[in-house]
């Protein structure tokens, strides 16, 4: 499927889920990730690269996977991650429960954190095939041949889409 031109997407939140859905794999975590772009999105629909989050301040990919680690708090999946951590980390855990168990959920946050970076970026792939956002890089070596290079990403979106997910200053 062909991927739409920036300024010809959907123009209310009906259109942008059809879209999705015909696009991703995950359209229910892509509209989610996409109303958190458009959360944070200032002049010019631009989001990025770095995100002020309470007492932090992080790059796009790590504010995103820090929001959507809240998602995952009562699934089996993450109690299976707990109980895998708790095996590799056995042998380093103190005697105290109460401590081991802070590194446990410390350890956890972080495997889930890094997981919703990587699906982030997966997510991206598909709204930028939807039209829904065009992505670039700032910082270091930008034109990097072997990606990395203290690059950062910024998302831009599509002003029509930016305008269906806000009513008012407030989000759908």
């Amino acid at each position: 499927m062909e991927p739409l031109q920036m300024g010809k997407t959907a123009t209310n939140v009906g259109q942008i889920l059809d879209r999705l859905s015909e696009v991703s794999s995950r359209p229910r975590y892509a509209f989610a990730v996409l109303n958190l772009l458009a959360e944070q999105a200032g002049p010019g629909s631009k989001v990025g690269p770095f995100i002020e989050d309470e007492t932090e301040v992080l790059p796009l990919r790590a504010w995103v996977g820090k929001r959507l680690s809240r998602l995952s708090g009562r699934s089996q999946r993450r109690k299976k991650i707990e109980q895998r951590l708790r095996e590799e980390l056995a042998d380093r855990l103190p005697d105290d429960l109460f401590e081991a168990q802070k590194i446990i959920d410390a350890a956890v946050e972080e495997h889930v954190r890094a997981t919703g970076a990587d699906n982030f970026s997966r997510v991206v792939t598909e709204l930028e095939r939807a039209g829904y956002v065009a992505r670039y890089y700032e910082g270091y070596r930008t034109n990097h041949a072997n990606r990395g290079g203290s690059r950062n990403l910024v998302c831009v979106l599509d002003a029509d889409v930016s305008a269906a997910l806000r009513r008012r200053d407030m989000l759908v």
